[in-house]
């Protein structure tokens, strides 16, 4: 799991730009499943086939990450930068990115004006427009040589693998939800199933859950479950009292809410008998694929499953292989419980 995780995670691929991170998925779920179809949102949607006319049941995990788009290059060759998805832009400055280019990948660094040289109204909170993207070009021109406006950038890829399984790097939001498919559909692969599973790696997540909705509409399935992070709250300054207690390596969470069909929830529960798992509240609409799936097609039984993330939408999330792999054995013992011949 270390090893596919990490080829996952090395791929550039914010909301709309898919496609590579969408090979890897195809590729790595292909010898579990029986088809893998695509649809024209650039969803990849691997397909476990039950009995004809059997319940269908969607696990839907996001592929996209946040990142930027080149908008703008200045006389002096520095590039201007809109975001894709909820970037914080105070985590900007001197970060080393990747630019995706037609003629490859183009390294750079983002830049501000020194501390030293701040004053005033300088010293206001920062936004992604107050930064810039240096390449190292000396001019309008020498930086066209390299790069175009519409070019994504993502932060660069630079991944820590602790001891305890616990991975510091970009875009584990949500690629280790695309791990958690790879290996419960390893763990089903045998298993006959009173129902069809679709696996969907689903795009623009970070953009409103675009790719869940369409993939949704498309398989209408009875049952959907959405793999997610969340937030996890074992760090100073976490508010617990309004977010709960969970912790990193602490196994999955479950979460709790209108978003959340009760009937489903119920059997995810009875399905966590031999692990631990963890519960989250969310009193709104979540704010992931679960939150579209619910309705979909005149509505949809919908529960959501999640692995604990510090620091989210920064270029260090922090995430556990191990809550990974044993959020895959819960959806798996869930099936099983739930459709087993």
């Amino acid at each position: 799991m270390r090893n596919l995780l990490y080829r996952l995670l090395n791929v550039a691929a914010p909301s709309g730009y898919e496609d590579a991170v969408q090979s890897v998925f195809c590729e790595e779920i292909n010898a579990y499943v029986d088809r893998i179809d695509k649809d024209a949102m650039g969803n990849a949607i691997a397909i476990k086939r039950g009995p004809e006319d059997a319940p269908k049941v969607m696990l839907s995990a996001h592929c996209d990450e946040v990142g930027f788009l080149i908008c703008y290059i200045d006389e002096n060759g520095y590039l201007y930068l809109q975001p894709i998805g909820g970037v914080d832009a105070e985590l900007l400055p001197g970060r080393k990115v990747i630019i995706t280019t037609s003629n490859g990948i183009i390294e750079g660094v983002i830049g501000k004006k020194a501390i030293h040289l701040i004053h005033g109204e300088e010293k206001k909170k920062l936004d992604v427009s107050d930064v810039w993207l240096d390449i190292a070009a000396s001019s309008r021109e020498e930086a066209e040589k390299l790069v175009q406006i519409g070019d994504f950038v993502t932060f660069a890829k630079d991944s820590i693998f602790y001891n305890n399984e616990l991975v510091a790097s970009s875009s584990t939001d949500d690629r280790i939800g695309l791990l958690t498919l790879i290996e419960t559909a390893r763990i089903l692969k045998d298993r006959q199933l009173n129902c069809t599973v679709y696996f969907v790696s689903s795009c623009q997540e970070e953009l409103g859950a675009r790719g869940a909705k369409t993939a949704a509409d498309i398989i209408r399935p009875d049952i959907g479950i959405a793999i997610d992070v969340t937030h996890a709250t074992d760090y100073p300054t976490a508010e617990v009292k309004q977010s709960g207690n969970i912790g990193v390596g602490k196994g999955p969470v479950i979460a709790l809410g209108p978003n959340i069909n009760m009937a489903v929830c119920r059997g995810l529960k009875n399905a966590a008998q031999e692990f631990p798992v963890q519960y989250e509240v969310i009193a709104r609409p979540t704010g992931t694929d679960a939150n579209v799936i619910q309705l979909s097609s005149g509505g949809v039984k919908t529960a959501l499953v999640s692995i604990p993330c510090r620091y989210m939408h920064t270029p260090c999330e922090v995430v556990s292989i191990a809550d990974a792999r044993c959020t895959a054995q819960l959806l798996a013992n869930y099936l099983f419980d739930t459709f087993s011949i």
